[in-house]
């Protein structure tokens, strides 16, 4: 799906995800730091499934795929996504690392909050891994709270335990 009007923040517009968007997402989502954090496999575990799946992004009938970039240049800093179902709107959002504690996931979740809003949603959900402690108290601040709790392996395998917010 792609956005009718992109979103705006103090300092990042957040538009529909591109093909040109591919070696930034693939950095950003194969980093081993974001990895533990993330269901994606790191970058030297991506297989060619993995690869079609980004490369079907641009305008997937399931959901938004996102990118927030600097208003002043157009580099991007980070990538969120969107899934609407019946009322509910599933989110996540990941800030690449040299931007972490500058209040940019802040904004990011701001805006697709106010976005969903607009659309009519009646809940966000949103995923974090339970190691993610910036992420969960990002939520919180929003007024997210714990629902319930899923495991599942990441791509290198490893069992993660996801904490599911709603709001």
């Amino acid at each position: 799906m792609l956005l009718v009007k992109n979103m705006e923040t103090p300092r990042l517009t957040i538009r529909s995800w591109q093909k040109s968007d591919k070696d930034f997402t693939l950095s950003l989502w194969g980093d081993k730091e974001n990895g533990k954090y993330m269901s994606d496999p790191i970058r030297e575990n991506m297989d060619e499934a993995y690869l079609k799946c980004v490369d079907e992004m641009e305008d997937n009938p399931e959901g938004y795929y996102l990118v927030a970039e600097w208003k002043e240049d157009g580099t991007p800093v980070g990538t969120c996504c969107i899934f609407p179902e019946n009322g509910n709107y599933d989110i996540g959002y990941c800030i690449a690392k040299g931007h972490w504690k500058e209040g940019l996931g802040t904004e990011v979740v701001d805006a697709i909050i106010r976005w969903v809003k607009a659309e009519g949603g009646k809940s966000i959900t949103g995923e974090v891994a339970d190691i993610n402690l910036v992420s969960i108290a990002l939520l919180h601040k929003f007024g997210f709270s714990e629902d319930r709790k899923t495991r599942y392996k990441n791509g290198e395998k490893k069992p993660i335990l996801m904490l599911i917010f709603i709001s």
